[in-house]
């Protein structure tokens, strides 16, 4: 059996760079992809990762894929009654060394903190659909059965450092005195887990579910304190897309965004309304990513490429040079897997894009317009009232007077 894991452990590492150690059922570790992981991931933490999985009656077709607040996914696998496998550790976003520092302190030994740095910023940047995928392929290549996503376990686990003993005890007193405790952790799970998936339908659910307790108090002011709550809410959502497999450029400016729109608005009410508006918004862009995933190649390239390049101009020509075809042939494969042409989709997109600005931004039409591309403003007004029903004017007149 450790053969054969080790033949299949060996190409799965090969074909993605995802770090892979085979262990026993004590923790300790047998073999490592790359080597360079065996002996520094501490034993203890393959011990308790087992040690949960047999607590979850887990077997070889249900693996179980950890999600740490620091920012990194790992997942363990049952093999065999002795042999285990543990993926990762992999993160859906790229950490700063200082950052991979902080993250490993509870899971590596401080003599080769500098050794797992190196080698975590040369591992490949996995969202969660992807550990997702590649676990239940794995679990698959290991049982011979089919594993569908359903079968993975999915544990989102909060490794919060601790405060001071004293400072602790303090605030303990003060919550038993208030009599009120925080907001649960299954909240916030709630609403990223929908996010993560794409789903509108569980975020609604999750969202208008009225939470028990409290959010912590984090300034005596209750403006700031209601920027400081909604700045952290924003954060927990973009990293949620991020890992639903939303690209960082978009998350990050997203993000952006939307805490530059909160920076202007005053009202509760408003702020309120801004944050379920983002987060709606955080959870279709998903949904739309992971849509993608159906596509060809050749059809995903061409459409990373115009969501990249929206707010420029290129022609169907370019378009095509970029993904190696003639513009023919990008155009046939094109309508055949999304139903219309390039140029259609160009201008579908265009229009989202000028949806969001007139929501989000105070930029001028002119502004917009110009912006996205469009040879004028007439035309856009043209383009706009064909895929809305409105002029931009009563667009924005209309969001904003909700």
């Amino acid at each position: 059996m450790h053969r054969k894991a080790a033949m299949i452990c060996s190409r799965l590492y090969t074909l993605q760079h995802i770090p892979m150690s085979l262990v026993d059922r004590e923790g300790h570790f047998i073999q490592s992809w790359p080597g360079s992981i065996r002996g520094i991931i501490r034993q203890e933490m393959a011990g308790l990762l087992i040690a949960e999985l047999r607590q979850l009656k887990c077997d070889p077709v249900h693996p179980v894929v950890h999600y740490f607040d620091k920012g990194f996914f790992v997942a363990i696998n049952e093999l065999s009654e002795d042999l285990y496998l543990i993926i990762g550790l992999c993160t859906p976003y790229p950490h700063t060394r200082e950052e991979l520092m902080e993250m490993c302190a509870q899971t590596v030994s401080p003599e080769h903190m500098q050794l797992f740095c190196d080698l975590m910023l040369q591992v490949p940047v996995v969202t969660r659909p992807q550990i997702f995928s590649f676990t239940a392929l794995a679990a698959q290549l290991f049982s011979g059965e089919e594993i569908p996503e359903e079968n993975i376990l999915y544990q989102d686990i909060a490794l919060h450092a601790m405060a001071r003993a004293d400072d602790l005890d303090r605030a303990r007193f003060a919550q038993r005195e208030e009599a009120d405790e925080h907001t649960p952790l299954d909240y916030e799970n709630g609403v990223c887990q929908a996010i993560e998936l794409g789903r509108t339908d569980l975020l609604t659910k999750a969202l208008y579910a009225a939470p028990t307790g409290r959010i912590g108090t984090m300034s005596a002011n209750a403006q700031r304190q209601l920027r400081y709550s909604s700045i952290s809410f924003i954060t927990l959502v973009s990293r949620a897309a991020i890992r639903g497999g939303l690209s960082m450029e978009t998350a990050f400016l997203l993000s952006d965004l939307y805490c530059q729109r909160m920076d202007v608005l005053t009202e509760r009410s408003d702020i309120e309304r801004l944050l379920i508006d983002m987060t709606m918004d955080f959870c279709d862009k998903v949904a739309k990513s992971r849509q993608m995933q159906k596509y060809t190649p050749v059809v995903r390239n061409a459409l990373d490429f115009i969501s990249v390049h929206l707010h420029e101009n290129f022609s169907t020509e370019e378009l095509a040079d970029h993904c190696g075809l003639c513009r023919r042939s990008l155009s046939i494969r094109f309508r055949q897997e999304l139903g219309m042409g390039i140029v259609e989709y160009i201008h579908r997109e265009r229009i989202g894009e000028a949806r969001f600005l007139l929501e989000q931004t105070d930029l001028s039409l002119p502004q917009i317009s110009a912006s996205l591309g469009f040879s004028s403003q007439s035309y856009f007004t043209q383009l706009f009232r064909k895929y809305t029903g409105r002029t931009p004017e009563r667009y924005r007149s209309g969001h904003r007077s909700r």
